[in-house]
């Protein structure tokens, strides 16, 4: 039989599994693209108000978040728009890729779906080939209609070649983050597993950029992030490094494939872990069951939250140093804490973005139950004496504990690598952070509520987060009206150590929090399994 007998059916079946999800994530890419970029030519109408902006871009902190700046002798808006906006972007492109494929190779092979089609005339490289395209036609996609959409509101610098560098560097590095997620999917047995390593290289290549692009070598060029962001649109147009991350891409998906034909279907090259043949006492209860499903992603972002916070911590010393050495910032600074005010800045950027990472594990923890529901596999448990309540509030625990840990170990990393600047107090740090709990605490009561009253529309809370990622980022920058910002969680927290603190917003936050999680498990003990 030929490889690839069968590939059109197995397209046919993505296409139609995909005719929803996908066309939400066409739309909210390419519109979200198109849509700010059209804000700018508002934000910054003079050539003042640009050079500003990018001098703002400029600090270590911005270019270790957000890529390197270019083009300071030309600045043009829609190259202030791309060195602003293309990271985010690409992230997002960079996470819709390891689902995606992840979804119809390891998920599928696990829950039993590949093997029903392998029964079927198709052959052994069928699937992968038919996701690989598929997913190739999805940032063709969106890229082509961002560049349409860049094209068509034409904001100033914009040309054929810039729109096309922003918005297929968008598709590139996504593109090369399902080829890499293709590879783990041979890798590890197991889909979760997949996605555990896929975020982990995905954060991996985000701090060697960082670092690569703060230093200004070229370790940068070692991620495909870094790469993606060295195309400098609607400048250099370095259009050859798209050729380079889709080579990669390729190279990695041809390893992949051969990896494939020689493993058995439903292994890894990487052996599972064999299980114990007694049960842990723990398992004997709600909670030691659900710390048993989630043990792992606890550690893993245990350890993420500790690297992020010792990576940021550490350019505290050259934000030190730049403000040292540049007279017009030191101007720009200087405030009521005189020459702390760019670290205090810093510090209450940094613990928002600490804050959006944390979301990301508690709502996790929160949405298990509904996964282990969704596969069938609750079902055996509620067979037993094992109350609804209790085991959901299994869940609920570990994510309050993920929140809190996920903070103090980011706090405790960036005092540790920012310790020797003495510019850091360790009592102002953990302020600055815990301040965020409630409002993760809502994020929390939200996933519960969710999957309790509208289990069917539990993945809106992803459009909440996104919403409060936005405002975080670019509130400011697009001078949103107060009750755009206080809607989101996160906008009602006091912005320490910039601000005072106050007290009554967290505690209207825990209390709604405490609500919304009260009725999401009085209406998940009523409703019936879906």
């Amino acid at each position: 039989m030929k490889p690839l007998a069968g590939f059109w059916l197995y397209t046919r079946f993505i296409l139609e599994r995909e005719r929803i999800i996908s066309a939400i994530w066409i739309v909210a890419m390419a519109a979200s693209a198109v849509g700010f970029a059209a804000m700018y030519p508002s934000l910054f109408s003079t050539s003042t108000e640009l050079s500003g902006m990018a001098q703002t871009m400029n600090t270590p902190a911005m270019v270790a978040l957000m890529g390197p700046v270019y083009g300071l002798d030309s600045l043009t808006t829609a190259m202030v728009m791309a060195q602003t906006c293309l990271i985010w972007f690409a992230i997002a492109s960079a996470i819709m890729n390891i689902f995606f494929v992840n979804r119809y190779t390891r998920a599928d092979e696990e829950l039993g779906r590949l093997e029903m089609f392998r029964a079927l005339p198709m052959g052994r490289l069928a699937n992968i080939a038919a996701t690989l395209f598929c997913v190739l036609l999805l940032n063709v996609l969106i890229a082509s209609l961002t560049m349409a959409g860049l094209l068509a509101i034409n904001i100033g610098g914009t040309s054929i070649h810039g729109a096309f560098a922003y918005s297929f560097a968008i598709g590139a590095i996504g593109f090369s983050f399902a080829g890499i997620t293709l590879l783990l999917a041979q890798l590890v047995s197991s889909s979760r597993g997949v996605l555990g390593a896929a975020f982990a290289l995905f954060g991996l290549f985000y701090i060697i950029r960082a670092w690569g692009d703060m230093q200004g070598n070229d370790a940068s060029y070692l991620s495909p992030i870094g790469l993606g962001l060295k195309v400098s649109a609607f400048y250099d147009n370095n259009l050859w490094l798209l050729a380079v991350l889709f080579g990669i891409a390729i190279l990695i998906t041809i390893v992949a494939g051969v990896v494939y034909v020689k493993r058995d279907l439903g292994a890894g090259v990487i052996p599972a872990k064999p299980g114990r043949k007694h049960a842990s006492p723990l398992l004997k209860s709600p909670f030691g069951l659900a710390w048993r499903l989630t043990r792992g992603a606890v550690a893993a972002w245990a350890i993420a939250a500790v690297v992020a916070g010792a990576v940021y911590g550490s350019i505290v010393g050259e934000l030190q140093s730049f403000l040292s050495n540049n007279a017009m910032m030191q101007q720009m600074v200087q405030g009521s804490d005189g020459g702390n005010s760019l670290v205090n800045d810093y510090i209450t950027m940094l613990f928002s973005i600490m804050a959006l990472l944390a979301a990301v594990p508690v709502i996790n923890a929160a949405m298990k139950i509904h996964s282990e529901e969704k596969h069938g596999r609750i079902e055996q448990v509620y067979a037993t004496a094992t109350s609804r309540i209790g085991l959901y509030a299994g869940f609920i625990v570990i994510a309050l504990l993920q929140s809190v840990l996920f903070m103090v170990l980011s706090t405790l990393g960036m005092y540790a690598s920012g310790y020797s600047t003495g510019l850091l107090v360790l009592t102002d740090l953990f302020k600055a952070s815990l301040v965020y709990l409630p409002a993760l605490w809502v994020m929390l009561g939200v996933s519960v509520a969710l999957v309790g009253l509208l289990p069917r529309l539990s993945v809106a809370i992803w459009v909440v987060y996104a919403y409060s990622f936005v405002i975080i980022y670019f509130g400011r920058m697009f001078k949103l009206p107060d009750w755009a910002t206080n809607i989101s969680p996160f906008g009602s927290v006091p912005q320490l150590p910039v601000a005072d603190f106050n007290a009554v917003p967290l505690a209207v936050l825990a209390a709604i929090a405490v609500a919304l999680t009260l009725v999401g498990l009085a209406a998940y003990r009523l409703r019936d399994l879906r």
